[in-house]
């Protein structure tokens, strides 16, 4: 048995049992303690996410559950990636079971790769861009079935995830537990001419377009049209029973509805007024966003309709989960926006350059202070 088995043995521990008089009772299956078993010390991320919330990442056993795969190199990551991820996981709908994220970053050679030539540009290192991300998701509360859903992403290293899902799954198989990752992919991966299937093997893909417009879908003002057909692929087929907020009822379909409080934190509301959307959280043309506090990406009210279709030939799935015109970001919200403001910071203190970044960037203090610290 080599040193990672024994590894695996001493950490593969069995669900706990509770007893309660005559009845043995199964204690929750939690997602969390999965990751924190597969992952242990060996990340350069933290094993447990910061992220708070009332109702922990559950699985069920008895049907599939779903945990999102979003990689990238995130050099560095802006509001954008953020809103995808929070569109994504918030309603891909309850037939689909979405109970998790795993965001993987690219590893500092296959950035140097992709950024070869490019002089000039700031390389930020796997540590860093994983620390972005976890201090924005720390910052981030997200709403399902009116409760906020804690331990539900983890940032890790795309080049260690071989191992990590290699202990996951034998973890899954032991508890009796059937678990899928899905790769959630950036709109410039799927288009009418082509999409890029099977990253990290996964056989489903969700993608969206709140953070960037798609080729195969458009949807104006008021307006709800149909996906256009992908290549080598089937027709598109809506959903049925999705979105996480409740049934359609009378055609519409009612979201939890935000306000912001005094305190820079955000609670429901039942006043449409007061209605708060990822759009609104997110925009790159927001200045008064505050530098720290709660940030809840909120449902509007939409009727929303889950596509889904599939290749001819290999049978791989693609849902496609649109957004309303208010949920959308700014489209020029990108990794390049971020890295021209960066580019012209040289007369910059740490604190204007905070200021240039807020509403672009995920953790805009911390990446000022990164960028800086770097020159």
């Amino acid at each position: 048995m080599g040193q990672n088995d024994e590894r695996d043995t001493r950490l593969a521990q069995p669900n706990p049992q509770v007893e309660q008089g005559a009845a043995t009772v199964t204690a929750p299956l939690l997602l969390g303690e999965y990751m924190r078993q597969a992952v242990g010390s060996s990340s350069p991320s933290t094993a447990s996410p910061t992220q708070q919330g009332s109702t922990p990442a559950i699985l069920e056993r008895g049907r599939t559950n779903h945990v999102l795969l979003y990689n990238g190199c995130f050099n560095p990551p802006h509001r954008g990636h953020l809103a995808h991820l929070v569109h994504a996981f918030r309603h891909a709908g309850a037939g689909l079971n979405v109970v998790g994220a795993v965001v993987l970053v690219a590893d500092d050679l296959y950035l140097k790769w992709k950024l070869a030539g490019r002089y000039g540009l700031h390389k930020l290192d796997l540590k860093q861009r994983i620390r972005l991300w976890e201090e924005a998701l720390a910052e981030t509360k997200v709403y399902c079935h009116g409760n906020t859903v804690g331990e539900w992403c983890w940032v890790l290293s795309e080049t260690l995830w071989p191992l990590y899902v290699d202990r996951l799954e034998r973890l899954f198989r032991r508890d009796r537990v059937d678990v899928e990752f899905v790769r959630l992919a950036g709109g410039d991966k799927v288009s009418v001419g082509a999409v890029e299937h099977g990253v990290w093997g996964c056989n489903t893909m969700i993608t969206t377009d709140v953070s960037r417009p798609v080729d195969f879908y458009t949807s104006n003002v008021g307006e709800v049209s149909l996906p256009r057909p992908l290549r080598n692929h089937g027709g598109w087929k809506v959903v049925g029973d999705m979105g996480d907020m409740g049934d359609r009822q009378g055609g519409q379909r009612q979201g939890n509805i935000v306000q912001s409080g005094r305190d820079g934190s955000f609670g429901k509301s039942n006043d449409s007024e007061t209605l708060t959307t990822e759009a609104a959280i997110v925009s790159s043309s927001s200045t008064s966003a505050p530098a720290h506090g709660t940030i809840t990406p909120a449902a509007s009210q939409y009727n929303r309709d889950v596509w889904t279709c599939s290749h001819q030939l290999n049978g791989r799935t693609i849902y496609f989960i649109p957004s309303s015109h208010e949920e959308r970001v700014d489209p020029d919200l990108s990794s390049t926006k971020l890295r021209e403001i960066i580019a012209d910071s040289d007369e910059l203190d740490v604190e204007e350059l905070e200021e240039k970044l807020q509403g672009v960037a995920l953790s805009p203090a911390l990446l000022a202070q990164y960028i800086k610290g770097a020159k």
